[in-house]
């Protein structure tokens, strides 16, 4: 595992040695950074700080995220969240330079999650495509049903109308038995 010095970490994120090791110092962030880097554990005896890529990260948030209008126990809130700002400065190529195998093997994995993501997209696709098929057939059900809804009211109002008329012709037959009478 690549190591990296407190000065290279500086360097890599833009801020002075110092500061590395003032944060690294802090007790709020400790839980955050590995063993090497707060010389606990069986680095305890450790004469310098040694930090991890994952260290590299937790402190680039850090110098993100604190300012003076905030505390070091809202930093590590901020990191005990699960964020982390990996997208590390320019200066940072200066420290993390890769071997050719290195990006070669960076080149297949990110080729392989491409592809991986381009099949999950077309799945997708094709998952949305029968939706909105089937939101298709739902409608026309709908439409069926309602069409079918209408025609059997439509019977129904015809015999009721039907029927009115009937009455209608039996009171005027009785009325005009009745002015007969």
């Amino acid at each position: 595992m690549k190591t990296y010095t407190p000065g290279e970490i500086a360097v890599a994120i833009g801020v002075s040695a110092s500061s590395i090791r003032n944060w690294t110092e802090q007790v709020e962030l400790q839980p955050y950074l590995s063993d090497m880097a707060v010389r606990r554990n069986n680095y305890g005896s450790a004469k310098q700080r040694e930090y991890t890529i994952e260290d590299l990260y937790v402190l680039n948030t850090v110098a993100r995220v604190k300012t003076r209008h905030n505390s070091w126990q809202d930093v590590a809130d901020f990191l005990e969240s699960g964020s982390l700002y990996k997208d590390l400065p320019a200066s940072a190529a200066l420290v993390l330079q890769e071997t050719a195998a290195e990006g070669f093997a960076d080149k297949i994995m990110l080729h392989q999650r491409i592809e991986l993501l381009e099949t999950t997209v077309r799945n997708q696709e094709a998952e949305i495509e029968q939706l909105r098929h089937r939101v298709e057939e739902v409608r026309n059900e709908e439409r069926d049903v309602a069409k079918q809804e209408r025609a059997e009211l439509q019977a129904t109002i015809n015999e009721l109308n039907r029927l009115v008329g009937k009455l209608e012709a039996t009171i005027e037959i009785l009325k005009s038995n009745q002015d007969e009478k």
